[in-house]
């Protein structure tokens, strides 16, 4: 852990950038997609791949390092879901509803 990490309260944080880049985030981006089998679980696609979360990562701060808030997204489809609802309405029922539209 850097010097930098240790001053960062990634519960607390409104930087996404300071917090996207502590090993914390880093570590759960990357225990998202092994859970996910390295593919988009929408699409299938094995590359471009983005960790997402469901609730919100700016409205549910404490939900940020969650596991179970987590699913793993090619950049499109999240560049697509995002589109649709935005950053702020980030849930499980838009996902749901995304889903139903979108799954191939």
């Amino acid at each position: 852990m850097s010097q930098k990490d240790e001053w960062i309260d990634i519960s607390k944080s409104k930087n996404i950038d300071e917090v996207r880049n502590t090993k914390e985030y880093k570590d759960w981006v990357k225990s998202i997609k092994e859970r996910d089998n390295e593919e988009c679980v929408l699409c299938g696609a094995n590359q471009h791949l983005e960790a997402h979360h469901v609730f919100s990562f700016k409205n549910f701060v404490p939900l940020r390092l969650d596991l179970d808030n987590g699913i793993t997204l090619c950049h499109w489809c999240h560049k697509k879901y995002h589109a649709f609802y935005n950053l702020e309405n980030t849930n499980p029922v838009t996902l749901l509803k995304f889903f139903k539209e979108f799954r191939f």
